[in-house]
């Protein structure tokens, strides 16, 4: 029992310890652009490495990178699919006057909003 709280002192220690100070973040803002018509905005997985990125496209358009990873085989870019489908899913709270963190990207409504210094 008493190396249980050892181990739960020196955890409590740690983190305590090695929290980051608080300090006043500067004020952001959502800025938003707008897609082209017919297109909005959308995740779209990678195809050559981790990850996502947002773009203005269609639906069609992601749909066939969507297949194109899929048939693929690849588990990085399957991975990628999923990511990019829970930041879509992530993203449909935004709005304009969200909060967000300073060179923050996302899909607001059908436009892609980009967070900058208010």
């Amino acid at each position: 029992m008493g190396r249980f709280f050892a181990a739960l002192a020196l955890t409590l220690g740690f983190v305590a310890l090695s929290a980051p100070v608080a300090a006043a973040a500067a004020p952001t803002r959502w800025e938003v652009s707008p897609c082209a018509s017919g297109q909005k905005a959308l995740w779209m997985p990678r195809v050559d490495k981790f990850g996502t990125d947002l773009s203005c496209t269609t639906e069609e358009v992601r749909a066939a990178a969507v297949k194109a990873a899929v048939d693929s085989g690849s588990p990085m870019r399957m991975m990628n699919i999923a990511i990019a489908f829970a930041q879509q899913i992530s993203d449909s709270s935004l709005t304009a006057e969200s909060p967000c963190v300073l060179g923050a990207k996302g899909a607001i409504g059908e436009a892609i909003g980009s967070c900058v210094a208010a």
